[in-house]
């Protein structure tokens, strides 16, 4: 037995030293052990109503207490363990703890994935400590198995996914004042998001396992069913690493390479984004007829937002990279996924052109081909030129926030120009949409028809043109830098 156990702690060793320390400290904390003797108070409270229910002839008993269930389960893992995933990194920050971590072997991936795993953990004990009470609710009827087994699982990922969430929120600065303020917004959403919880339970107490679009159970059988868990499933796992991998951005040294497995993380996001959507049997309804507007929108709606947030970031980045990270990179292949602005405006024009290409065969009409370029020419304008007019014109004292911030001041600046010129210059008329509005990306793409039936799209297109000569100017300037830091480092 003790050869036993010395080899179960080699093991959890192995797997993550955080995860050991995390899993100690929480079974010693109070707030997991008020939180474990609360859910287990309510979880007989519910039981007993219930089969009191169940006395007076009520055969469809269980559905009541199935919901009750899940709503606890919802407060507990999309509430109370995420915000003490926040608050536990937090507390890190400010006893400065783990600076302490942070010059160990130990690299910043494994103390994200250790800290994400003992919150998973957790969450499963909770879970083990309901899972009586729902299997009564499974007896009593009203509730079929495979909608119990589904429903939890989907709770549990989400769980999971905020979890991760929080971690890299938390992530993001080491001021108290900052990460106080993070804190109560993170408390905000969360409230916010409750606040529906109310429509969920009804849902579940007359819709028996319906979420949202997607339908489990008796109405959702064979491969339509495994077909909705799959792309849940990929969903989770991608967004759940991308999420892991921006946190460990956060927690990585500037001297490091953190930017090829973001990148990589990303690239399969957008990847998934494409696949999903344009599989004629996907989860989707508005894939199902890969033909219809709708899916154009949605397509154009979600690769837009992926690619205006990852240009933001990836165009903006130093073009020169260190040396250290030059040297960890040189032997890769993938060129796109080096660190650097430069390769970062490759990378996007890369996954601009293979949206084009799916819309360009999948697209109804070439109006919403036209509609689809558009978004793509407004990330490069408005995204590619203040990143290289930093670059160009102040390239010692622009660094990367300076430019982040000059970008993201970029759009709302310009939506000012157009609404000001609409005003002075075209306000009689008589209309609420004119040719200054082809400037405002949000006016102008959710009035394309009118866009389209005055031709004024050749003004968007013109834009695009500007922000991918922006795209390539950044490119030339990034490779030159690179070219520099190789030279010294090969003469050194």
């Amino acid at each position: 037995m003790n050869g036993l156990a010395a080899r179960f702690d080699t093991l959890s060793d192995w797997l993550s030293p955080i995860l050991v320390k995390e899993v100690r400290q929480m079974v010693r904390g109070r707030d997991f052990n008020y939180t474990f003797g609360l859910s287990l108070l309510v979880g007989l409270l519910i039981a007993f109503f219930g089969g009191a229910n169940a006395l007076s002839d009520e055969h469809v008993s269980g559905v009541s207490i199935f919901a009750s269930l899940i709503g606890c389960l919802c407060l507990i893992g999309l509430i109370v363990v995420p915000l003490g995933t926040f608050n536990a990194l937090r507390q890190e920050w400010a006893e400065r703890t783990l600076d302490l971590v942070t010059i160990t072997n130990l690299s910043p991936r494994r103390i994200v994935i250790g800290k994400l795993l003992s919150q998973s953990i957790k969450l499963v004990t909770l879970w083990a400590t309901l899972s009586p009470f729902i299997a009564t609710s499974f007896l009593l009827g009203g509730i079929d198995f495979l909608t119990i087994v589904i429903s939890l699982s989907i709770l549990f990922m989400a769980a999971l996914w905020f979890c991760a969430a929080c971690i890299f929120l938390s992530s993001l600065s080491k001021s108290r004042v900052m990460s106080g303020f993070i804190f109560v917004m993170i408390g905000v959403v969360f409230l916010i998001t409750m606040s529906f919880g109310r429509a969920g339970y009804y849902m579940m107490m007359y819709g028996s396992g319906y979420f949202g679009t997607v339908t489990f159970g008796p109405s959702a059988t064979g491969s339509k069913l495994w077909l909705q868990i799959a792309g849940t499933l990929t969903v989770f796992v991608v967004t759940t690493t991308n999420l892991v991998l921006l946190a460990e951005n956060r927690l990585s040294l500037p001297t490091e390479n953190r930017t090829t497995a973001l990148r990589l993380g990303f690239f399969v996001q957008f990847f998934l984004i494409l696949g999903w959507q344009t599989l004629p049997t996907s989860p989707s309804p508005v894939a199902a007829s890969p033909t219809s507007v709708d899916f154009m929108t949605t397509l154009g709606v979600l690769a837009g937002i992926h690619l205006a947030i990852v240009s933001l970031f990836t165009v903006t980045e130093d073009l020169a990279i260190s040396r250290r990270a030059l040297i960890q990179t040189k032997a890769s292949r993938l060129w796109l996924l080096r660190p650097g602005g430069g390769r970062g405006a490759a990378y996007v024009l890369l996954q601009m052109a293979m949206l084009l290409l799916v819309a360009w065969f999948l697209a109804p009409s070439t109006a919403d081909f036209r509609w689809v370029l558009a978004i793509c020419s407004y990330i490069c304008f408005f995204t590619g030129v203040p990143a290289y007019v930093g670059r160009r014109f102040a390239p010692a004292r622009m660094t990367t926030a300076h430019l982040r911030a000059l970008t993201f001041l970029f759009f709302p600046f310009v939506m000012l120009i157009s609404e000001f010129s609409f005003y002075f210059f075209d306000w009689s008329s008589g209309g609420d949409f004119s040719v200054y509005h082809i400037v405002n990306p949000l006016r102008a793409l959710s009035n394309w028809s009118i866009v389209e039936q005055h031709h004024w799209y050749s003004f968007a297109f013109a834009l695009g043109v500007a922000g991918v000569i922006a795209y390539l100017m950044l490119i030339r300037r990034g490779e030159r830098a690179a070219g520099m830091v190789d030279h010294v480092a090969t003469s050194d």
